[in-house]
């Protein structure tokens, strides 16, 4: 590798996210890194060739290595991009220029204000040209949709963007409630950023697949795996969640009326949001959908608008609450979560966690007589039935 390092850029997992959806056309049918004249055309307009542009598509990598290797660069070079000691995709240049500091937050690769500015600095020099990322992901997921088109003709396609961390009964009251209106639903799945424990994103990704597997009805949610951007994380940026579920096939996108970046005022007392011009520009409707709660009257899963009974009758999906009691190592109950769900979590972040397992399942549960040998997910799975016993409660 240090033999080809005149021809190699180092880049971190936040650019390699960008880069990503950039070449899978994720933001906009242009998936190249734009040069001077592209970029100042989207400062100026907010769009380029007739699409919405909020962010440019430049290219300015960190780091002495890497603006060395732009100084020496030529058009029709290949550099490589280099991730963790691995090569992950290449850049065929077309010109090198400098990149202009004061638009700097109208850059796709600055867009993500969660982001520390040491991990999303800039070098003085940008690249622009075609871009390849060595990834299928995107490409697989186009094609699961294009399949399912054509196979059930779908028409109403809904996008809903969800961190799932953990995924719980709201969650999928939410999903429920969309599949129901829709013939086909895109669930982007998103990458948490913060500083607290978090789920790793595997994990996130096989709870989702196992609950569409096992509750919903086939071929009718897709998961969109953002694995590699934290561009989504914390819905801090609506725009560009407006402009990935309109790329890949949604008319409708569903939000939470808490999502952190939708800005709701309100003019003549009608609810607007930042995200009107998208609506008209995009032809995609918004659907802002109250807070869901459990209401311990109603002894069911409702809308804040909809329950007459006070704050006080409701038990809410905080996210930082159940996450706390998996850290832990407790089941959360199972009106928040599915014991099989919550079963399969615990036993991904203990393993091995009981010294003898057998002997503590058969004293606890009674079994057919045979000899079976049981998984910790079994056995939390099991210990949630007991729990949820009435006869002595």
């Amino acid at each position: 590798m240090s033999s080809r390092k005149n021809n190699t850029i180092l880049i971190n997992h936040e650019a390699y996210g960008a880069l990503e959806l950039i070449r899978n056309q994720i933001f906009s049918k242009f998936n190249r890194l734009m040069n001077e004249k592209e970029a100042n055309e989207v400062y100026e307009t907010g769009f380029l060739n007739n699409e919405p542009m909020p962010y440019s598509f430049i290219f300015a990598p960190f780091g002495k290595r890497n603006q060395e290797c732009l100084r020496g660069a030529n058009s029709g070079d290949k550099i490589e991009l280099i991730k963790d000691n691995k090569i992950v995709g290449h850049i065929i240049v077309d010109t090198i220029f400098k990149f202009d500091q004061k638009n700097r937050i109208n850059n796709i690769f600055h867009a993500n204000e969660m982001i520390q500015n040491e991990v999303n600095q800039s070098g003085e020099l940008a690249i622009s040209g075609e871009v390849e990322i060595y990834s299928s992901t995107f490409s697989d997921v186009k094609k699961q949709i294009k399949r399912i088109k054509e196979e059930s003709n779908a028409q109403k396609i809904t996008a809903i963007m969800l961190t799932a961390e953990p995924f719980n009964r709201a969650h999928e009251r939410l999903i429920r409630m969309t599949i129901d209106k829709a013939d086909l639903v895109l669930l982007f799945l998103l990458k948490s950023y913060s500083s607290d424990w978090q789920l790793k994103f595997d994990l996130k990704r096989r709870v989702m697949e196992y609950f569409a597997q096992n509750y919903l009805p086939r071929n009718r949610l897709v998961i969109v795996p953002f694995e590699n951007s934290n561009l989504f994380s914390a819905h801090m940026n609506p725009t560009l969640e407006c402009i990935a579920a309109n790329s890949l096939g949604a008319d409708k996108l569903v939000v939470g009326q808490n999502h952190a970046g939708i800005g709701m005022f309100y003019d003549h007392n009608v609810v607007h949001t930042v995200l009107e011009r998208y609506k008209e520009i995009l032809k995609l409707e918004i659907v802002i959908l109250p807070e869901l709660v459990y209401c311990n009257e109603c002894r069911t899963i409702v809308s804040t608008k909809t329950c007459p009974h006070g704050q006080h009758h409701h038990i809410k999906y905080h996210a930082s609450t159940l996450k706390s009691l998996l850290n832990e190592g407790i089941l959360p109950p199972a009106i928040l979560m599915r014991r099989d769900i919550s079963s399969m979590i615990l036993s991904e972040l203990f393993p091995n966690r009981f010294k003898n397992l057998q002997k503590l399942y058969d004293d606890l549960f009674p079994s057919n007589g045979l000899l079976e040998k049981h998984t910790e997910r079994e056995f939390y799975e099991e210990l949630m039935q007991l729990y949820q016993t009435m006869s002595l409660t």
